[in-house]
């Protein structure tokens, strides 16, 4: 797989909630991005997701793929996550304005993750 199309999220539950970044211009989204070279998706979640969060993470399986919205050229892959740990020190970070868990109960983010993502898989 060509390193050079693939974006990688991860959706790591707690409870009803799901953790997400905001980015400027204030939209919410999954944290993850893009692989570099030489390194498996598995392996470019595992160091964004540390990098946008300071979350350890362990990947669990493999969810969805689908075109990036914003460049067709280009896959996203949602991953299943499981939070080993969280460090998140804003004061010292640059990146993502904030970090949260943000409600599943939300009707956008009902939609948007669990009905795009996680429904029907989690006995798969």
């Amino acid at each position: 797989m060509d390193y050079r199309r693939i974006r990688t999220q991860a959706i790591i539950m707690r409870g009803h909630h799901v953790l997400m970044v905001r980015t400027p211009g204030d939209h919410w989204m999954l944290p993850g991005g893009d692989a570099e070279e030489g390194e498996t998706p598995e392996d470019a979640l595992i160091r964004t997701v540390s990098f946008e969060t300071g979350a350890e993470i362990k990947v669990i399986k493999h969810l969805t793929r689908e075109k990036n919205v914003h460049e067709p050229y280009r896959l996203v892959l949602t991953f299943l996550g499981e939070l080993e740990s969280l460090s998140y020190d804003p004061s010292t970070y640059i990146g993502p304005l904030e970090v949260d868990w943000r409600s599943m109960r939300a009707p956008e983010l009902k939609e948007e993750i669990y009905d795009k993502h996680l429904a029907g898989k989690e006995r798969q």
